[in-house]
C-alpha cells in the first residue's frame, strides 16, 4: 500500500510540476537563509566570548577579596612566585596571564580622559590569547627600555594620537600617593573588547611595579583551561586551595554576554517559527488546491474500493515529498551559506562603528552546527504533516457518488 501511494502521490505533485517546484523552491530559500542567520547569530557571540576570554578575563579570574567591589589597591594579590607553583600544580589549567592595574588619568598636552592602566607580560600574553594577533598598528613590543606601551585603538582616537606620541597617567599608589608616569605609544591594539579598547593602556609588569609601589603583586590572574566542561570543578578546587581569593567564572564576570546568547537563542526561535509559517501555508495552499482539483479522482478511487487510508496516505506523502525537496535544496544553499560565511565572513565595514560599541569586528563569521540541520527537518517536517490536516478534513467529507454525479458536496 505505501509503495503505491508513494507513486501516486509522486506522480501527482510532478503532474503539476511548477506550482510543486515554486513552494519548493519557497521553502528552500526561507529555510537557507534561517541556516545562516543561525549561524551568523552563533557567530557572533561565539566571537564576543572568544575575544573576552582571550582578551581579559579568560574562563576563571582570580582576584583578591573586596577587589572587584572596592578597586582599591590594598585589596591586592601577594606572594606572586608562591601562588604561581600552585597554579602550576592544577592539570587542568593550561595558562595564565597575571596583571596589575590602576584606574586613573591619561593626558596630552590637549587632552585628558579616564583611563585604566595595565602591566602585563607580553611572552603570558601571546600565550594566554593571542593577544599581539589583535595588534592594529605599530609593533607588539615595549622597546629595550620598556619606554613604549600598548593603546586601545578607541582611547587614541579619542585622545587623538598616534605611533610615537607622548602620554602621561597620573594616578594613586599603594602608599596613597599620586604618582605620574610617562611613556611613548609603541602600538595600538583593537581587540573588539570595549573594555581593552576604550579605555586601557598596556605597559611592563615591572615598570608597573614600581610605579605603584607593589613588588611581586597583582590585581587579576587570569587563567585558560584545556577543557571549558572542567570550568565549574576547576572553580571549586580554586577556592577551597585560595581561601584568601575570590574566584570567578567568565560567565560570572560578563552576565551580558549570557544574556546576548539567550537573545540569539530568541531570534533562532522567532527565526524558526517564520519558516515553519512560510512552509506550511505554501505546502497548505498546494495540498488543499489539488485535493479540490481531485475530488473527482479521489471519489472513483473511493468508489472503485480505495479506502480514505490510503488516500489520506497519498495526501501526507505529497506534503511529505514537497518538504523533503524543499528541505534538502535549502540545507544545500544553508551548508554553502554558512561555509562561505564561515571561512570568508560577511564585510559590515560600513557599520563597523556600530558593531564595534558590542564588541564585534566589521567581518562577521559564521558558526556551523550539525543541530540547524536536524532541528531544521523537524521544523519542516511537523509543518508539512500539519498543513494537511484541513485539506484531509475536507476530503473525508466528500460523498463519492455525488462527487461523480457532478453535484457538490
Amino acid at each position: 500500500m505505501f509503495k503505491t501511494a508513494f507513486q501516486l502521490a509522486y506522480k501527482s505533485l510532478f503532474r503539476r510540476a511548477t506550482r510543486t517546484s515554486m513552494v519548493v523552491l519557497m521553502i528552500a530559500l526561507s529555510l537557507s537563509g534561517l541556516l545562516l542567520l543561525q549561524g551568523l547569530y552563533d557567530g557572533m557571540v561565539t566571537h564576543m566570548i572568544n575575544t573576552t576570554l582571550r582578551s581579559d578575563c579568560g574562563e576563571i579570574s582570580l582576584y583578591a577579596k573586596n577587589y572587584r567591589l572596592e578597586q582599591d589597591l590594598k585589596y591586592h594579590i601577594d606572594d606572586i612566585p608562591q601562588l604561581q607553583k600552585s597554579l602550576d600544580q592544577i592539570k587542568e589549567i593550561d595558562t595564565y596571564a597575571i596583571r596589575l592595574s590602576q584606574q586613573g588619568l591619561i593626558a596630552t598636552a590637549h587632552k585628558s580622559f579616564q583611563a585604566t592602566l595595565k602591566g602585563i607580560s607580553l611572552e603570558q600574553e601571546k600565550t594566554f590569547g593571542q593577544l599581539d594577533r589583535f595588534l592594529f598598528q605599530g609593533v607588539f613590543d615595549f622597546g629595550k627600555k620598556d619606554e613604549n606601551a600598548l593603546i586601545g585603538e578607541i582611547l587614541a582616537k579619542n585622545l587623538k594620537v598616534g605611533l610615537g606620541s607622548r602620554l602621561v597617567f597620573s594616578a594613586q599608589d599603594a602608599n596613597g600617593e599620586i604618582n605620574a608616569i610617562s611613556f611613548r605609544i609603541g602600538g595600538i591594539l583593537k581587540t573588539g573588547n570595549p573594555l581593552i579598547d576604550e579605555e586601557t593602556v598596556l605597559i611592563p609588569m615591572k615598570k608597573m611595579s614600581n610605579f605603584l609601589s607593589l613588588p611581586d603583586s597583582a590585581t587579576q590572574i587570569a587563567l585558560r583551561v584545556y577543557d571549558p566542561s572542567s570550568v565549574k570543578p576547576l572553580q571549586k578546587i580554586l577556592q577551597n586551595r585560595l581561601k584568601d581569593l575570590e574566584v570567578y567564572r567568565w560567565d560570572e564576570l560578563y552576565p551580558l554576554l549570557i544574556q546576548m546568547r539567550q537573545m540569539m537563542d530568541l531570534f533562532n526561535l522567532i527565526s524558526y517559527i517564520i519558516v515553519f509559517i512560510v512552509a506550511a501555508l505554501g505546502i497548505f495552499g498546494v495540498i488543499l488546491v489539488s485535493i479540490l482539483e481531485r475530488m473527482r479522482e479521489f471519489s472513483v478511487m473511493l468508489a472503485i474500493g480505495a479506502s480514505h487510508t490510503q488516500i489520506r496516505l497519498q495526501v501526507i506523502l505529497e506534503a511529505f515529498i514537497m518538504a523533503l525537496f524543499g528541505y534538502t535544496l535549502g540545507s544545500l544553499l544553508g551548508w554553502f551559506f554558512l561555509i562561505y560565511t564561515a571561512s570568508i565572513g560577511i564585510d559590515l565595514g560600513y557599520f563597523e562603528a556600530g558593531l564595534q560599541s558590542f564588541g564585534l569586528g566589521s567581518v562577521l563569521f559564521a558558526d556551523i552546527h550539525g543541530y540547524y540541520f536536524l532541528e531544521a527537518f523537524g521544523a519542516v517536517v511537523t509543518a508539512s504533516l500539519l498543513s494537511s490536516l484541513w485539506p484531509l478534513y475536507l476530503l473525508k467529507k466528500i460523498d463519492p457518488i455525488r462527487i461523480i454525479q457532478g453535484k457538490m458536496l
